[in-house]
């Protein structure tokens, strides 16, 4: 079922859109990532659902009701919806209980008990009830904020980067800690962030926007593997794009014959996961090949670049484990994973 809808949403800031005819359905209950590089109009869109900018165009409806149609608009306040931004913004005055229980009725009888439901929800230790913000760490101030949030019991969450000030390992548990809160409280949620990786593990759809405009929705699976063009591919992570011929499922390209997805007959482009490749030490001077010209170690996955022999292509890059790890000058085969994903005429 679907929670909400946006429906051909355009915002015009002076000479410069922002956002062009968007349409798109979340479903209840489900996580959606918003991503696009700088300028797209993914905090644009995120303030429009959120109600703290009006679109000059099209509609917003949240389970039914209509939030936002033109310049008409039911104000923020008024939408039962939460937000958590990228520094939390709790009040820095205020003990971690009275920023979880802000906005609840002083006077309540069961205030204090819904306070500490909501610390237990977030999976934080009952003792921070008195801290002040800057006595907890950036992780633990992001849940005090989603604690927050969840109290005004939300039919839509959106997260504005919230973990994007957080130092690389504490994003990922917060990441994954967050998304079983939501999914636990069942709350339907909106993710915008510029970490395309975040996007594809949190969400349940992915949006891709580029220039104000909806490039393409789906699963992550779907959009990683099956990009509807070649920016949106190299957005999502790293490929390897070669120019082929197509014929009855398979590319004839500098990989040799390749399986590939679709119906598409003639001059390609194809696409390959870095991961889809494979390198295999063989100084057999194989028909399909090359020689290593860079190793970059990173541990548990490192980086090869092969340069492919007999073709006016530049290297490319594979991401290979680090067992067996090739050496710099080696010959080696390449051996292919799975189908490639076809472009159409390059």
């Amino acid at each position: 079922m679907t929670l909400l809808t946006i429906q051909s949403v355009s915002k015009r800031y002076g000479p410069v859109t922002a956002l062009d005819k968007v349409t798109l359905d979340v479903a209840a209950g489900s996580r959606t990532a918003v991503v696009g590089p700088s300028g797209s109009g993914k905090t644009t869109l995120l303030r429009i659902v959120a109600g703290f900018e009006r679109p000059d165009e099209g509609q917003v409806v949240l389970n039914g009701e209509v939030l936002a149609d033109g310049a008409a608009a039911v104000p923020a306040h008024k939408r039962g919806i939460g937000i958590v931004s990228q520094d939390g913004a709790l009040f820095p005055h205020l003990s971690v209980a009275d920023n979880i229980g802000f906005g609840f009725e002083r006077g309540a009888p069961d205030r204090k008990k819904r306070i500490v439901e909501l610390l237990d929800m977030v999976e934080l230790d009952r003792n921070m009830l008195t801290r002040r913000p800057h006595q907890l760490s950036g992780g633990q101030q992001q849940r005090v904020a989603l604690a927050r949030a969840l109290g005004r019991k939300p039919r839509l969450m959106l997260l504005d980067e919230p973990f994007s000030a957080l130092d690389t390992g504490l994003r990922e548990h917060m990441r994954k800690a967050v998304a079983r809160v939501l999914q636990t409280a069942d709350i339907t949620t909106i993710l915008v962030t510029h970490d395309q990786a975040e996007a594809l593990s949190f969400a349940d759809q992915v949006a891709v926007l580029r220039e104000g405009k909806l490039i393409q929705a789906g699963s992550p699976q779907s959009l990683y593997l099956q990009p509807k063009d070649r920016e949106t591919a190299l957005f999502l992570g790293d490929a390897v794009m070669l120019p082929a011929i197509v014929r009855n499922g398979f590319a004839d390209c500098a990989l040799g014959r390749v399986a590939v997805e679709g119906s598409h007959q003639g001059k390609a482009e194809i696409m390959l996961r870095p991961e889809q490749i494979r390198v295999v030490a063989d100084e057999s001077e194989p028909a399909y090949g090359g020689r290593v010209v860079e190793v970059e170690f990173g541990g548990a996955t490192c980086t090869v670049a092969v340069s492919l022999e007999g073709v006016a292509l530049p290297p490319i890059f594979i991401k290979t484990s680090s067992v067996a790890l090739p050496e710099r000058g080696d010959r080696v085969r390449l051996d292919i994973a799975g189908k490639a994903h076809v472009f159409g005429r390059p």
